[in-house]
């Protein structure tokens, strides 16, 4: 079979939420010569969305060989790091993406996560702020399909009400609020 058609088959399959059935598929695509960087890409998304962190960190940095400009394989990448709870290396990822895409407002926001995550609250609060006004306009465009940055803002926000032992971010009760609707809306 063509190496094009296997990969069209593969990522229908991951549209439809089957999520193994596309893994092995994409593997096949690959072995079939399909484009590496696509492949690998979204071989490593489904690994995400059933929790093969690994496989799935592995198959983004694939991705990011045959594509070193591509922000969405370093995004994600930061985005299994932070399920790894490696959030020094999600960091280090999301400023890649954020240097090849600079409105790249989810990889802004996800840093800033990270950033609050490691207790660096300064970084934290700048990025989260910059990037406030762009998601409030369109708040779905920024809804996390696996919630990895929802659980991540959900223990940022028990830092910022002081719930936690970790410094507190500098975020005024009107912008706390925005992000507790969000997290609830997402």
């Amino acid at each position: 079979m063509d190496p094009q058609e296997l990969l069209k088959q593969a990522q229908l399959l991951l549209v439809d939420g089957k999520d193994e059935e596309s893994i092995k598929a994409f593997t096949k695509a690959l072995e079939g010569g399909a484009d590496p960087y696509i492949s690998y890409l979204s071989r490593g998304v489904a690994c995400v969305k059933i929790k093969d962190v690994d496989n799935a960190i592995n198959d983004f940095s694939k991705a990011i060989s045959a594509n070193s400009q591509s922000a969405r394989a370093y995004f994600y990448r930061g985005m299994a790091y932070m399920m790894r709870v490696e959030f020094e290396n999600a960091v280090a990822d999301f400023t890649i993406a954020l240097e090849l895409k600079p409105g790249y407002g989810m990889a802004k926001f996800s840093r800033g996560v990270s950033y609050a995550r490691l207790g660096r609250i300064d970084e934290a609060s700048e990025d989260m702020l910059a990037v406030m006004p762009q998601m409030e306009e369109n708040i779905q465009s920024f809804a996390d399909t696996y919630g990895i940055v929802r659980t991540e803002m959900w223990k940022v926000m028990a830092q910022m009400s002081g719930e936690t032992r970790m410094p507190t971010l500098e975020l005024n009760e009107k912008n706390m609020d925005t992000l507790k609707k969000w997290l609830e809306e997402a």
